[in-house]
């Protein structure tokens, strides 16, 4: 009996001090001091009992008037949270901000009401000195609710809170307004200029950089950007560095959904194929708030490394637009820096001539582009060359494509330029005309989008030298024919040297670069140097082999590079006359890859008819590439002669059924295997 009692006793004292204040039945007659709660102090054990008051409704979470217990606290300014933690039934949580206390002058009102739990939390922005109602709703009437009631805030601090400026702090909870920016190195251009749709000059820039839309990092993009019906304004950016790629990485991407969008090129020009693979729709197109998807990231496949920014906005909504990062990544299928696709590696001519059409792209170097002039952007797919007049008089240059369909453009620069003075050119077309185009068919002496690729004859004076680059609008041209005509002659001086080849080839297995050239005959060829560049800037002699003076017949040199560096080796030969008069060779590259880049490529990837396959051979070679179905049956086997650096050919999947492929190319010194999705 006595055991008995002595439980009871203990029961009701640990009950009355369980539970230790009452909230207020109604506050609106007044506070009382006992219900005030001090912040940061540890939760108080409350109850709602006996509360009679029921006629308040303030219409939040699914409310009714049922009757309450009422508490308050004074704000200090902090990212403030009451917590109710229930201990005998579910209530509502209300948090009331008041402007003259008791009641009066309520102009926020935050809740919480967690569907089957008793448990209930409310943050928001306290207000130092505030008076705030805290109101904690039985679910019934007349029921009783127990439970631990605290106020916690964490103090303000104060900082930048915007995650695009560079001193962005995370753990701010109001900005300051000490935010910085960096500045954009680019921003999309919002009209075309010469009547296209080019916005701005081709970039050659390796960054990494930023490039934005065209409010930059805090505005948004403008609204009327491109033509409805015929897509966007572009900008293109290419490599400065051989055998590198472009990559862009998005880190912020929102835009109008379905009216405006972006689209990507994998190419250097703005009808480049699009990346389709997420978050791009299948159309290519990038548009919509993609910030849950960022970061996401674009790599050029294209043989020039290049890629396509096309832009089209309504005239309707604007929005934030698009923050990203460009840089270049080595890779197969990036431009070799040898081609005659810049002015520094131009081609001498001296006669009419028939050229294949098969650049590569607009190089290394963003040569001759005056923005809003002609060539209006740049290049495409460009060819550099250079002529000198022997003799005074009339000039004219045809360029006659061997598919009439084909559309090539030019410009000539002169007299007596170099690569690095340019400036305008005296003769320009851009004309978007295919066929025949060029000088002595018409007395303009530049041509627009409109134009019909004719431009006056030129007058040229004895021993002047002019640099002219012919572009094709695409990469697939079959080549073209030089003609010179008019009264003038060109000087065709006979070089003391015939240089027939000139090449050089990594072995990986010895990991060296063999080098061999030859030559047809000789006059009074004392020495070639051999030289070695990694930047193509800074030279250094590697080999020094004697000539064999003067020769009618065909001599063949070989030396070996037994220390190339990992990346691009750039060699050329210094030919010396017994004279003391030199003459460099042109340049050639060999790209040593590491195992992260030394890989194949297939785009696109998914595919539903064909795909272009990429890879790197370190030489001259038949390599097997073979295409294999998840069933380990081999589709295609066939040689491919493969040239030493990168590599690009289509492979035709319209005769295969949807599914998982394997494509493989083994070469002399390794297998390349890629998984490849058919739809």
């Amino acid at each position: 009996m006595k055991r008995n009692l002595y439980f009871l006793i203990v029961l009701f004292f640990s009950t009355s001090t369980l539970f230790s204040q009452t909230l207020q039945d109604w506050p609106c007659t007044g506070l009382l001091a006992g219900t005030q709660f001090t912040v940061n102090n540890p939760c108080v054990n409350v109850s709602t009992a006996p509360m009679t008051y029921e006629g308040y409704n303030p219409g939040s979470c699914g409310s009714s008037a049922n009757d309450d217990g009422w508490a308050w606290f004074i704000g200090d300014g902090g990212n403030t949270t009451v917590n109710w933690t229930g201990l005998s039934a579910n209530g509502v949580l209300h948090v009331l901000e008041v402007g003259a206390p008791p009641c009066g002058g309520i102009s926020n009102i935050y809740c919480s009401n967690v569907a089957g739990s008793g448990n209930e939390s409310v943050t928001f922005p306290s207000i130092s000195g505030t008076t705030y109602l805290i109101r904690v709703q039985r679910s019934a009437s007349n029921t009783t609710i127990t439970g631990c009631l605290g106020v916690v805030s964490v103090p303000p601090v104060g900082g930048c809170t915007n995650p695009a400026a560079s001193n962005y702090n995370p753990a701010a909870t109001f900005d300051d307004g000490t935010c910085t920016f960096p500045g954009v190195d680019y921003t999309h251009p919002i009209a075309g200029g010469a009547g296209e749709f080019v916005g701005a000059c081709m970039v050659n820039d390796c960054g990494p950089f930023t490039y934005t839309d065209n409010g930059g990092l805090l505005g948004n993009y403008s609204l009327n950007i491109g033509s409805p019906g015929f897509g966007g304004i572009y900008r293109v950016f290419c490599p400065e560095t051989a055998a590198n790629c472009m990559r862009v990485t998005f880190n912020s991407f929102n835009v109008e959904t379905t009216f405006d969008y972006l689209t990507i090129g994998n190419g250097p020009t703005q009808n480049s194929p699009f990346f389709t693979t997420p978050p791009a729709l299948a159309s290519g197109r990038l548009t919509g708030n993609l910030t849950a998807s960022t970061p996401f990231t674009y790599t050029s496949t294209d043989a020039s490394g290049c890629l396509t920014f096309r832009f089209f906005s309504d005239n309707v909504v604007t929005a934030a637009g698009w923050s990203a990062v460009l840089q270049c990544v080595p890779c197969a299928g990036g431009p070799n820096g040898t081609d005659n696709n810049d002015c520094q590696t131009l081609t001498a001519l001296c006669a009419g001539t028939a050229l294949p059409g098969n650049s590569t792209g607009p190089g290394l170097v963003s040569d001759g582009c005056v923005f809003g002039q002609c060539p209006a952007g740049g290049e495409n797919f460009s060819n550099w060359y250079t002529f000198q007049a022997q003799t005074t008089g009339t000039l004219n240059v045809t360029v006659t494509p061997t598919t009439a369909s084909d559309d090539y453009d030019f410009a000539i620069y002169g007299p007596n330029v170099t690569c690095s003075t340019l400036g305008n050119p005296v003769r320009c077309s851009d004309a978007a005309v295919t066929g025949v185009t060029g000088t002595g068919g018409d007395v303009d002496l530049t041509e627009p989008a409109s134009g019909n690729g004719q431009l006056a004859t030129m007058n040229v004076v004895a021993g002047q030298q002019y640099i002219m680059v012919v572009d094709e609008w695409t990469a697939t041209g079959s080549g073209y024919t030089l003609t010179f005509g008019g009264t003038a002659s060109l000087d065709c001086v006979v070089l003391p040297v015939e240089l027939a080849e000139f090449n050089a080839e990594y072995v990986p297995s010895e990991d060296v670069v063999d080098i061999f050239w030859r030559t047809e005959s000789e006059r009074d060829n004392d020495r070639f140097e051999v030289e070695r560049s990694t930047d193509g800037i800074n030279w250094e002699i590697i080999h020094v082999v004697k000539g064999a003076g003067t020769t009618t017949y065909e001599t063949q040199y070989y030396v070996a590079d037994p220390n190339p560096f990992l990346g691009v080796n750039y060699y050329r030969l210094n030919q010396w006359d017994t004279d003391g008069n030199g003459k460099y060779s042109e340049v050639i590259a060999v790209n040593i890859l590491d195992n992260v880049y030394d890989m194949l490529n297939v785009f696109p990837n998914p595919t539903k008819e064909s795909v272009e396959v990429i890879f790197n051979s370190y030489s001259k070679e038949q390599v097997m590439m073979t295409l294999t179905n998840s069933s380990g049956e081999v589709i295609v086997n066939t040689p491919i002669d493969a040239v030493s650096g990168g590599n690009r050919f289509n492979l035709d999947l319209n005769g295969q059924s949807a599914g998982v492929y394997i494509v493989s190319i083994i070469t002399r010194d390794k297998v390349y295997r890629e998984r490849l999705i058919k739809e």
